[in-house]
C-alpha cells in the first residue's frame, strides 16, 4: 500500500515520472493525519502530525508503531472523556462505519486551540484501515464564541431595554414619588444585577417620609434596614458634592477610606464590594438625590451599567417631576370641581355646536335632568321655543369670534315640561390662533325674581285699575244712596256702612297682594256682628273658594246689602232668626261657576217691597254687568232667598293704562 506503484500507460505516454511514495503524499496535506491498521496501530503519519505532537509536549516520541486506540483509552484528567469518545468512534469506523467526527479542545500553556478529529474508512486488498485527520478549528470556534458572546450581550441589552421601557410605562402611571423611588431602586438592582440598591433623596414636601429607600437581594435580606441605609450615607454625600457619577471596584474602594462604613466592611467581609452611584438631577437642574448600587452579582460594574443607571436616574427624575405636576393639577382640578359642584348656580362647558361637555350639580337641579341626560343634550334643546332665536344668534357670533362674552335672560324648559327663567352668561375660550375651543356658561335661576317682577308690574296695573274702579264704585254708592235716602242723616249712615263694607273687602285683597279674597272670610266680615253665643244666627257651608278682585268687590257689596236688609227687615232683625249661606262649585258649558244660596229663616214674614232699593239695583244690574252673574231674589214669606250664579275667571284681566 505504501510502496511505489507502476505508472499507468497514460502517464508513460505523457512522460510523467512515477508517483511519489505515500509518505510524501501525506506530508503534502496541511492538517495532521495518520493511518491506523485494524488494531489501531499507527502505520503512517505526515509531517503535520509530527509537528502537532511536538507542539503538545510529545517531542521525541516515535508515532509509527504506536497503538493510537490504547493511548486514547489510557487518557486521564480533563481530556479523558474526549479521548475515550475518539477511541469509540475510530473503532466504529474500523468495524465498518463510513466515518466519524469529534470536536475537542487542545489547549497549550500559551494559547487555546480547538481541533476536529475526523476518521474515515479505507479498504485495500480485503483489509480495513482508518485514516485519522486533525483539523485546526480554533478560528471558527473563537468566531463562534465571539458571536455567541455578542448575541448574549445583545440579548441582555434587549432585556434591559425592555425592562427600561416597562419601568417608564409604570412610572408614567403613578403620581406618588415614593412609589416611583421604590420602583426605580428595585428595577436598578434587577436590571443591572446587584445585591444592593439604594436611593437617598433630599427633603421635600412631596417626597417619601423616609429619605433613604433600600432594595436588597436575599444576600442582605436579614440585615436591618436602618443599617443598610446608614452604611451608604458617605457615598451619597460624596456623589452629591461631586455632582457626577462614581464607579469603583472593590480594590479601588479601599483607596477611599472616607467612603467606607465599618458595618459595610463587616457585612461583605472579606472584601469590599464594587460601587456604582449616579446623581438624580431634576429637569430644571439641581440634585434631587443619589441612586447607587453596591456588590454586583457577577464581576465589577461596567461603563454599560453606568449608562443604564444614569438612564434610570433620568427616568426617576422626569417621573417624579411629572408626578408632582400631575398631583398638583389633579388637586387643582378637584378643588375647582368641588367649587363647581357646590356652587349655587349651574356651570357647563359647550363645544362649537352647543353640545354640553361638562355640567355641574347645580345645572341638574335647575333643569331637572341628571348629569348623564344633560351630557347628551344641546343647549338649544333646553331653550323655550320663543327665546331660541336670540340665543342662537349670540352663540353663533361667539363661536365666530365676534363676541367673547355675552349675557341674556331667557326661558328654559325643565324635564317635567315646566318653564323657568334663567340668566345665562357665556364666555368663550380661544386658542393661540384665535380659534374657538369651548364656552363656559354660568346659569342662574332667576325664575322667582322674574315672577316677582311680573307680580309687581301686575300690582301696579291692578292698583291703577282698582283705584279707578273704587272711585267709580264710591261714586255709584253715593249716587244710589242719595236717591234712596230721605234725609242727610239717613244718607250718612247708609253711605258710611257701604264704604266700610267696601273697605273690608279691599283689606282682604290687599293682604293677598290684591290677588284674591276668600269667600268664607268675605261672608264672615259681614255676618260676624250677629254671632250669638246661645243659638246659631248664621251658618256657612261650602268649599274653600278664592275670588279675584273683579268678582270679590261687587260680590262683597251684594253680601253687605243682603246683611243690612236682614238686619233691618229680615231674619237678623229678631233674636231667633238665622241666615244660612251655602255654595258649591260646578262646571257648566265647559267653565267653572260658583252657585251660592242666601236663605233666611225664623224671621218676620217677608213681602215684596213697594219700591226697589240699592240692593235690588246691585243684584239686577251691577252683578250681571260686571261679573256676568245671574242673581235671583225670592221674597218667600218664610224668609228671603237669594241665588247667585257667577262664573269664575282663571286669568285676571287687568287693562293697560
Amino acid at each position: 500500500m505504501l510502496g511505489h506503484r507502476p505508472m499507468n500507460r497514460t502517464s508513460e505516454r505523457n512522460g510523467i515520472v512515477a508517483i511519489p511514495p505515500a509518505e510524501h503524499v501525506l506530508d503534502a496535506l496541511a492538517g495532521p493525519m495518520a493511518v491506523l491498521d485494524q488494531s489501531g496501530t499507527i502505520i503512517a503519519v505526515n509531517q503535520a502530525w509530527r509537528d502537532f505532537g511536538q507542539a503538545n509536549s510529545a517531542s521525541g516520541i516515535r508515532h509509527i508503531g504506536m497503538n493510537y486506540l490504547d493511548i486514547c483509552d489510557r487518557a486521564v484528567g480533563v481530556e479523558a472523556a474526549c479521548a475515550q469518545a475518539a477511541s469509540v468512534g475510530i473503532r466504529s469506523v474500523l468495524a465498518g462505519q463510513s466515518d466519524f467526527s469529534l470536536e475537542y479542545p487542545c489547549h497549550s500553556p500559551a494559547e487555546k486551540r480547538w481541533f476536529q478529529l475526523r476518521a474515515s474508512r479505507l479498504e485495500h486488498e480485503g483489509h480495513t484501515y482508518a485514516v485519522v485527520a486533525h483539523h485546526d478549528i480554533t478560528n471558527r470556534i473563537l468566531v463562534e464564541q465571539e458571536r455567541q458572546g455578542l448575541l448574549a450581550k445583545a440579548h441582555r441589552y434587549q432585556e434591559q431595554l425592555r425592562a427600561l421601557a416597562a419601568v417608564t410605562t409604570r412610572m408614567a402611571a403613578t403620581d406618588a414619588p415614593e412609589d416611583i423611588f421604590h420602583e426605580i431602586s428595585d428595577q436598578a438592582r434587577l436590571i443591572i444585577g446587584a445585591h444592593w440598591a439604594a436611593i437617598h433623596t433630599l427633603p421635600y414636601a412631596l417626597w417619601p417620609s423616609e429619605p433613604v429607600i433600600v432594595s436588597v437581594s436575599d444576600k442582605y435580606r436579614n440585615y436591618p434596614a436602618s443599617s443598610l441605609g446608614q452604611s451608604s450615607a458617605a457615598i451619597y454625600s460624596h456623589v452629591g458634592q461631586l455632582g457626577h457619577s462614581l464607579r469603583l471596584t472593590g480594590a479601588e474602594l479601599k483607596s477611599y477610606p472616607e467612603l467606607q462604613d465599618a458595618w459595610l466592611t463587616e457585612a461583605v467581609s472579606p472584601g469590599l464590594p464594587s460601587v456604582l452611584a449616579v446623581p438624580v438631577i431634576g429637569p430644571q437642574g439641581g440634585t434631587l438625590g443619589v441612586l447607587m448600587l453596591l456588590d454586583k452579582q457577577d464581576g465589577d460594574f461596567t461603563a454599560d451599567d453606568e449608562a443604564i443607571l444614569t438612564q434610570l436616574a433620568q427616568i426617576a427624575s422626569v417621573s417624579v417631576e411629572n408626578a408632582v405636576q400631575t398631583r398638583a393639577e389633579r388637586e387643582s382640578r378637584e378643588r375647582l370641581w368641588a367649587t363647581h359642584e357646590h356652587a349655587g348656580v349651574g356651570i357647563a362647558e359647550t363645544n362649537a355646536a352647543g353640545k354640553l361637555l361638562t355640567v355641574n350639580r347645580g345645572l341638574s337641579a335647575i333643569t331637572g335632568y341628571s348629569r348623564g341626560e344633560l351630557l347628551g343634550l344641546n343647549i338649544f334643546d333646553l331653550i323655550h321655543p320663543d327665546d331660541s332665536g336670540a340665543e342662537r344668534d349670540l352663540y353663533e357670533r361667539q363661536v365666530a369670534g365676534e363676541l367673547k362674552t355675552y349675557s341674556l335672560e331667557k326661558r328654559s324648559i325643565r324635564k317635567d315640561g315646566s318653564s323657568v327663567w334663567l340668566n345665562v352668561s357665556s364666555t368663550a375660550v380661544f386658542n393661540e390662533q384665535g380659534k374657538f375651543q369651548y364656552s363656559v356658561r354660568v346659569i342662574q335661576d332667576i325664575d322667582e325674581r322674574k315672577r316677582f317682577e311680573q307680580r309687581q308690574t301686575l300690582l301696579v296695573r291692578e292698583l291703577h285699575h282698582r283705584v279707578r274702579n273704587t272711585l267709580a264704585v264710591v261714586q255709584a254708592l253715593a249716587s244710589a244712596t242719595a236717591r234712596t235716602a230721605t234725609n242727610m242723616r239717613d244718607f250718612n249712615r247708609s253711605f258710611s256702612s257701604r264704604v266700610a263694607a267696601l273697605a273690608k273687602t279691599q283689606t282682604l285683597l290687599t293682604e293677598d297682594y290684591w290677588q284674591t279674597a276668600p269667600l268664607r272670610e268675605m261672608l264672615q266680615c259681614e255676618l260676624q256682628p250677629f254671632w250669638g253665643s246661645r243659638h246659631e244666627r248664621f251658618r256657612l257651608e261650602g268649599p274653600e273658594v278664592n275670588l279675584s278682585a273683579d268678582l270679590a268687590i261687587p260680590l262683597s257689596m251684594a253680601f253687605h246689602e243682603l246683611t243690612a236688609n236682614a238686619a233691618q227687615y229680615g231674619a237678623l232683625s229678631v233674636r231667633k232668626g238665622c241666615v244660612a249661606v251655602t255654595w258649591e262649585l260646578v262646571v257648566e258649558h265647559g267653565r267653572r261657576e260658583l252657585h251660592l244660596a242666601w236663605v233666611e229663616k225664623n224671621g218676620p214674614p217677608v213681602g215684596k217691597p213697594a219700591h226697589s232699593g240699592f240692593g235690588s239695583f246691585l243684584m239686577e244690574r251691577v252683578l250681571p254687568a260686571q261679573c256676568n252673574a245671574k242673581a235671583h231674589l225670592s221674597f218667600d214669606p218664610a224668609g228671603l232667598r237669594c241665588e247667585i250664579h257667577i262664573p269664575l275667571v282663571t286669568h285676571r284681566l287687568v287693562p293697560e293704562y
